[in-house]
């Protein structure tokens, strides 16, 4: 009866995991995005903590590519703009924004249970920023689009904690959006990185500059996650949990016979 019961267990466990891997899917022009939420962070203009919501653009046999649907807090991208251009050479993964995303923010955001489930990109830790190409491309729902209301394209949007802790807002004609780093070097100026503009393209400013947003990017392991609740839709995204972990607990020993 044990035996059964335990073979039970993992062949559960084993088809939440199927499940799982089979609900996340990159940008579909059809279907658009799956949304998630993983961690959690101040979000109000009060400050109140809740679930950050992710749009996953990728997913290949390893990982899903996720980023934050929202501009989470506004930071410079490093302080020292000549040090930027003449010692760090424009390597993102040397800037005080990418030491910041990956330990204040990181501790802030996620548990270590959560953070086991991400993947780290290169150099840049496990928590980053976008890279140019990725925002320019059309093929994962980004790039340029003439139609805000039909498809913001890299777009987005700052949360009221955000706005309210000094992230810029572009007027009114232009959708209220706001400006968001990408974690390349501008090719004009070395003392630049990338961001969006107000028009919906990317161009670039100064590295110290402190209300430019921050929009966070992710690898979540296929292998690491479990899906512990909703629709996968920006209304009511997917929750995403550690895999869940059974420990089994020895039978007692039988006694033994006189």
């Amino acid at each position: 009866m044990k035996k059964r019961l335990i073979a039970l267990l993992l062949a559960a466990l084993l088809l939440l995991g199927a499940a799982s891997a089979e609900s996340l899917r990159g940008y579909d022009k059809e279907g658009g995005y799956i949304y998630v939420t993983l961690g959690r962070y101040p979000q109000t203009a009060e400050g109140e903590v809740q679930p950050i919501i992710w749009r996953i653009l990728t997913v290949d046999a390893e990982k899903a590519y996720l980023c934050s649907e929202y501009i989470l807090f506004a930071r410079p991208m490093h302080p020292n703009l000549k040090e930027y251009r003449d010692v760090l050479k424009g390597d993102f993964g040397q800037t005080e924004l990418c030491g910041y995303l990956n330990g204040e923010f990181a501790a802030a955001a996620f548990t270590e249970e959560e953070l086991d489930m991400l993947l780290p990109c290169e150099n840049y830790g496990k928590v980053f920023l976008l890279d140019s190409e990725d925002v320019k491309d059309v093929g994962i729902g980004m790039g340029r689009e003439t139609n805000i209301r039909k498809s913001p394209g890299l777009r987005a949007w700052g949360t009221p904690y955000a706005i309210a802790n000094g992230l810029y807002v572009f007027q009114k004609k232009y959708g209220s959006h706001s400006p968001y780093w990408v974690r390349n070097q501008s090719t004009t100026d070395g003392r630049h990185a990338r961001c969006t503009k107000d028009g919906g393209q990317l161009g670039h400013i100064e590295v110290g500059r402190a209300n430019e947003g921050v929009r966070p990017a992710l690898y979540l392991a296929l292998d690491r996650y479990a899906i512990g609740g909703g629709a996968g839709t920006l209304e009511d995204p997917y929750v995403l949990t550690p895999p869940a972990i059974i420990t089994l607990t020895p039978a007692p020993a039988a006694p033994e016979q006189p």
